[in-house]
């Protein structure tokens, strides 16, 4: 009963970590092809946006550690992108070893490319994650993208 105990705790803290280091990016890619009006739902007032064509209506987030872009038309949104800094490259390995884990509970396709760039498949949905070295900034960047795609 001890064990039982033990184990149960022990997912639900993993669960609750997990969560807090990733939780964006999924919802991200499950916000293709949503109206622009869920964006601003799930995550709130933009740092701007800009609503003056109804093709391309622009949605823009930005915290101290990331920059976050959605594009939406008719048919609603169709591109996301996001910029995330992390100090250290261990960090940003842990956001994506999350965010490839989920994506792979979720049975998406995910081609590795190289070690920090990884091409996702989903249905509806295309993705690229890269991890890249900020020289000059002296920081880590994961560069996600996520776009629609006509395969379902």
């Amino acid at each position: 009963m001890k064990t039982k105990m033990t184990l149960f705790l022990l997912i639900i803290i993993s669960a609750i970590i997990t969560s807090n280091l990733f939780p964006q990016q999924v919802k991200y890619c499950q916000m293709i092809g949503k109206d622009v009006n869920d964006v601003l739902k799930t995550y709130g007032k933009p740092v701007h946006q800009d609503m003056s064509n109804p093709d391309m209506k622009c949605v823009f987030y930005q915290t101290k550690t990331s920059r976050t872009t959605f594009i939406a038309g008719k048919d609603g949104v169709y591109q996301i992108q996001a910029d995330l800094s992390y100090d250290t490259e261990k960090d940003a390995m842990k956001t994506i070893s999350g965010f490839l884990g989920d994506c792979g509970a979720q049975s998406y396709e995910i081609d590795t490319l190289s070690e920090g760039n990884y091409n996702i498949k989903a249905p509806g949905v295309r993705m690229t994650l890269n991890l890249f070295q900020n020289t000059y900034l002296k920081k880590y960047q994961v560069k996600f993208k996520a776009e629609k795609s006509e395969t379902k």
